[in-house]
């Protein structure tokens, strides 16, 4: 796996010190650089009421972050995993891309507020332009537990989910090999939607026969295994029923400690309602998700 090099973003909330903890194990197992950035937004809008104080607050406020994230992690550990600190001032979401670009990026760690904090449809709107724009693999850690540092990866059981399109053999690599590093169990996933099935209509519903469908999708996935396949037993399984549900019944149901899948492409109306599958199981699973963009998914 190409981990060389990650990012977790810090705000000091309780789901980014989760996220710090995962960071921290994924950097331990793939002995990868790992980078913790934090981002001071933008003070401009205090530029007219305090313009000749407004270089020193951002300084200060940037000395406190790195401070803060100094104290997150001791110094044996940041020396032993190679620790790097950025701490910019600037847009929140624009600046960790540009982290991304400038650093060479392989994976970036958020922590976000999932189902916990203010509804179950809340996920932030950093996470939410991370999802849409990020290259590289984004892991969201959401399962927020008491703030102790995480010693080593903790998988067990992986969850990959695939809507058999042509991505979806990058994506499975990955889960995979993620798997024989870790010596985690992996099902891999796919959903029949019923609701695309709604909108065939009466006519094209009655001429389709619904065992053949399911058939026809089992084959799929099970050639798909067979093809990136070498010797790790996977479990494949195929249902109906609304992708985001049904994957994350599965996870619950299996207690899997990582949910992969591939972003979608959506039309831009669904992008702006978060409607693709990705974003919603960011949203309500209570699993840290590996979320794959659709062109970048490297084995």
């Amino acid at each position: 796996m190409p981990f060389t090099k990650i990012l977790v973003a810090l705000d000091f909330s309780a789901p980014s010190k989760k996220a710090l903890s995962y960071g921290l194990a994924w950097a331990e197992q793939y002995k990868a650089k790992l980078i913790l950035a934090h981002i001071v937004p933008d003070s401009s809008a205090l530029l007219y009421a305090f313009p000749t104080e407004l270089s020193d607050i951002e300084k200060d406020q940037s000395a406190k972050a790195k401070h803060e994230i100094d104290k997150l992690v001791p110094a044996k550990t940041a020396a032993k995993l190679n620790v790097k600190t950025i701490v910019r001032i600037g847009g929140i979401e624009e600046e960790l891309l540009r982290i991304v670009a400038d650093e060479g990026l392989d994976l970036m760690v958020l922590g976000t507020h999932g189902r916990r904090y203010l509804g179950r449809w809340f996920i932030g709107s950093v996470t939410e332009h991370m999802l849409r724009k990020v290259p590289v693999p984004l892991l969201t850690v959401s399962h927020i537990e008491p703030e102790t540092l995480i010693t080593s990866l903790p998988l067990e059981q992986i969850v990959y989910a695939t809507d058999l399109s042509e991505p979806a053999d990058g994506g499975l690599n990955v889960a995979i090999e993620l798997a024989r590093k870790t010596a985690a169990r992996l099902t891999v996933i796919h959903v029949i939607d019923d609701e695309d099935r709604l909108s065939w209509g009466p006519a094209l519903l009655a001429y389709l026969d619904r065992d053949k469908l399911i058939q026809e999708a089992q084959t799929k996935l099970h050639e798909l295994i067979a093809r990136h396949n070498t010797g790790l037993h996977i479990e494949a399984v195929v249902v109906e029923g609304k992708p985001y549900r049904k994957i994350i019944d599965l996870s619950e149901h299996q207690k899997a400690d990582l949910i992969v899948l591939i972003l979608q492409n959506k039309s831009a109306l669904d992008r702006a309602l978060l409607g693709s599958t990705a974003e919603r199981v960011v949203r309500l699973a209570h699993t840290p998700v590996l979320s794959l963009p659709r062109t970048q998914q490297r084995p």
